[in-house]
């Protein structure tokens, strides 16, 4: 992932209602899918279920990573969008250390 890929990721998180409305699991989906598929990048994605699956136990197989999000955020009593915007940011931190 570019250093610009990664700003923009880091944008969208942290500054999320300038780039979509309503900010909901829906949207939020949305925007990554067309990130990932603009960048031919699936490296978000990615790193996300690989870290549901070793640290949280939550395997993704053929549910993909926003049902994942979904039960990591039951698991952890949070709504999606919360429980998406602290696992993005873990997610984001991993990208910037490789």
């Amino acid at each position: 992932m570019t250093n610009k890929e990664l700003k923009t990721l880091d944008l969208f998180i942290n500054r999320t209602s300038m780039w979509i409305n309503p900010i909901d699991r829906t949207t939020i989906t949305s925007f990554i899918h067309g990130f990932e598929a603009g960048t031919d990048n699936k490296s978000f994605t990615s790193l996300l279920k690989d870290y549901l699956e070793s640290e949280h136990n939550i395997y993704g197989s053929n549910q993909g990573w926003p049902n994942q999000i979904l039960l990591y955020a039951k698991k952890y009593k949070l709504n999606w969008n919360d429980a998406f915007f602290e696992l993005g940011r873990v997610i984001i931190n991993k990208i910037e250390k490789l």
